[in-house]
């Protein structure tokens, strides 16, 4: 018994002539159909070229869309940076205004001081940046650190004006009061019959020194304060008659004399112009008029200084 080995054969390569394709045109037209032969290398060589296209192409479209998207992304960022720079600019203006305006503050707080009799207050925008920068205007592309820097001066001297006029507000008030304590009005109405000073005596011969101003009104007529005070005497004195004496701060005083009937009472606050007493003849007196004093640091003053 043999046995048999099988033998595999070598596979053999397929001819030159069959790795290739042949393309067969045949018209309509009854002519004779073309042939064309064509090797597979080149088809692999059309599929290569065709995937590397297709490639290409896609390439080229992200690309496209990735700059129409920088493209727009660019616009908008130059929209806002010409937003960023009228915002800018507007506030350079805004802070060239509030410096004009604390200039304006500072003339103004000056004028006041002086019409009072204050001393000048030192200006709060001396030695700070931008306080003498130019009025005519920003420029279109003022800096950001510079427009910070002008509007932190600005607020810095705007605080230090507020609390100044605070300051001014509190002296005016004072003053005001000054003036309100200060006789300054005609205590009743009529026409002066004696002055302040040296005088002949009314009772006799010889002169005698009067210490205030009489003035003739009708018997009864209201006698007014001419200052805001307090009175500190109400009642009857010798020569005097019925008084009134206003004590009105600041050192001054006034006296009331020969009146008909007293209408305050001590310790009562009066302000100018309340009706204190009316018209009389009491006291040493010749007939129906108002002695009206002025007294200042405790010294007789003539009251034609002190009416309008």
């Amino acid at each position: 018994m043999s046995l048999r080995i099988p033998c595999r054969r070598p596979r053999q390569r397929p001819p030159a002539g069959a790795r290739a394709f042949t393309l067969l045109l045949v018209p309509h037209s009854g002519k004779e159909a073309r042939r064309w032969r064509v090797p597979v290398f080149l088809l692999y060589l059309f599929a290569a070229l065709g995937v590397a296209a297709a490639i290409g192409l896609t390439w080229v479209g992200l690309d496209y869309l990735r700059l129409r998207s920088a493209a727009k992304e660019v616009q908008s960022l130059r929209a806002v940076n010409q937003a960023q720079a009228r915002q800018i600019a507007d506030l350079a203006k805004r802070a060239a205004e509030v410096e004009e305006r604390l200039n304006e503050l500072n003339e103004l707080d000056a004028e006041v001081r002086e019409m009072l009799g204050l001393p000048p207050a030192p200006n709060p925008a001396a030695g700070t940046p931008g306080a003498n920068k130019s009025r005519g205007g920003p420029a279109r592309s003022a800096p950001v650190a510079a427009v910070h820097a002008s509007l932190v001066s600005s607020d810095a001297a705007l605080e230090l004006t507020r609390l100044r006029l605070i300051d001014l507000k509190e002296k005016v008030a004072q003053h005001q009061r000054r003036l309100a304590h200060r006789p300054a009005a005609w205590p009743v109405r009529g026409s002066i019959v004696s002055r302040f000073g040296l005088r002949r005596s009314p009772f006799g011969t010889g002169t005698e020194f009067h210490e205030g101003l009489d003035i003739d009104a009708p018997y009864g007529a209201p006698v007014r304060a001419t200052g805001d005070g307090r009175v500190i005497f109400a009642g009857w004195k010798s020569g005097y008659g019925q008084l009134v004496v206003i004590d009105h701060g600041y050192g001054y005083q006034t006296a009331y004399g020969h009146n008909s009937k007293i209408k305050v009472r001590v310790g009562q606050a009066v302000k100018r112009g309340d009706v204190i007493a009316y018209v009389g003849s009491t006291g040493r007196s010749t007939g129906p008029h108002l002695h009206y004093e002025v007294i200042y640091q405790g010294q007789k003053k003539d009251p034609l200084d002190y009416l309008p």
